[in-house]
């Protein structure tokens, strides 16, 4: 049965790696779970070899072991990180498996289902010493991930308009959970029964927990894309704008004035009524920027200072007001109102409900029964 499981996590994993190899368009956080696939496929096809590694190649594939963080580690920080890129100082994530696998290269090896008892064993101290530093590693690099997350989902509102499964990864978060329980709690486990040797039960075998985390990897990892992306998919036409029409802006580290904030505010309203490029539901800061040929960073200060708002309620402002606008209008009249939404750039019910809510007092249904009610009753009686 074990055999079995590890030829589908083997098949799986390998299978993972010629499709983030092959996926377009090109993107680091699919060549770095192409490495994390080769990494589970390596482990797994070792358990099929009728022989054990380390009798030909004396670190064996333990010390790939410390990969499994860092490499989670580097594919959020490839999604969640604008512009990220690996760097020389990256390679300090290389720092453990490289120690250890020197160690184990200069030392007798003791295999891990070999006695614990020291007094007859004592080179098992060195097996000690390595769980305890994976469990550390992927303790700290899960903590690291998380974090990276969170940051992620709270600067949502700042650059997008609109959520979505795309940009607020929500399947990674489910992903760090079933690691902490997948292979945190499994290496607790086998660190209790083999390193302390206190003989608890084991509550799954590893090759079980990287067959299962292979297939999830795959499968979510295919459909996410990345989310900060330099195309720019405008359905608006380029607003009239030169940089002679704006005014003088100070040193980028220096604030702008208020009268500066207030010209500028106000020509990002009118580029918004003119042009309305909020009917894109993929619509975000940087493609109003490049739009307006304003930096980012100063955008973001207009936006929030200008309007005392953040960018995603900015612009789901004036998506409220087209639909309420389109309600109105006879033309639309055969669209439902969650299509009159999708044509003003929502990308979907929950969240166009609770900020049409928000905005005008009333549900959409509400609010398309008063504006009925309304209209009856200006209608002449001939009665």
């Amino acid at each position: 049965m074990l055999n079995t499981i590890n030829i589908i996590g083997f098949v799986q994993a390998v299978f993972g790696i010629l499709v983030f190899l092959t996926k377009r368009p090109k993107h680091l956080s699919f060549t770095l779970l192409a490495v994390w696939m080769a990494v589970i496929s390596i482990h797994l096809g070792a358990s099929l070899l009728p022989f054990r590694v380390v009798d030909y190649f004396k670190p064996g594939i333990f010390p790939i072991s410390f990969l499994s963080g860092p490499l989670l580690y580097l594919y959020i920080s490839s999604l969640t990180v604008e512009n990220f890129k690996l760097k020389p100082q990256h390679l300090i994530h290389l720092l453990p498996l490289l120690l250890v696998a020197i160690h184990r290269s200069i030392i007798p090896v003791v295999d891990i289902a070999s006695s614990s008892d020291l007094s007859e064993n004592p080179n098992f101290v060195y097996n000690k010493i390595y769980y305890s530093l994976i469990m550390v590693s992927a303790l700290l690099y899960w903590v690291l991930g998380w974090q990276l997350l969170i940051k992620h989902r709270k600067n949502i509102p700042l650059y997008f308009s609109n959520y979505s499964g795309k940009n607020s990864l929500n399947w990674l978060l489910f992903v760090l959970s079933l690691f902490l329980v997948v292979f945190i709690a499994s290496f607790i486990s086998f660190f209790i029964n083999n390193i302390l040797g206190l003989g608890i039960v084991s509550y799954t075998k590893t090759a079980t927990n990287m067959t299962i985390f292979t297939f999830i990897m795959v499968y979510f990892g295919i459909n996410q894309s990345a989310i900060y992306s330099k195309k720019k998919p405008m359905l608006v036409p380029h607003y009239p704008h030169t940089p002679a029409e704006e005014p003088d802006f100070k040193p980028a580290n220096t604030s702008l004035t208020q009268d500066q904030v207030e010209s500028l505010s106000a020509m990002v309203t009118n580029y918004l009524i003119e042009n309305r490029p909020y009917r894109n539901p993929e619509y975000n800061l940087q493609m109003m920027a490049d739009d307006l040929q304003i930096s980012r960073h100063k955008l973001s200060h207009i936006i929030n200072s200008g309007q005392q708002k953040n960018f995603y309620k900015f612009i789901n402002q004036f998506r409220v007001a087209e639909v309420k606008l389109m309600l109105t209008d006879p033309s639309y009249h055969h669209y439902s109102v969650l299509g009159i939404a999708m044509e003003c750039g929502f990308n979907a019910k929950t969240s166009f409900n609770r900020i049409f809510k928000e905005e005008t007092g009333l549900t959409p249904t509400e609010y398309k029964l008063a504006l009925d009610k309304e209209t009856k009753a200006r209608k002449p009686s001939f009665g």
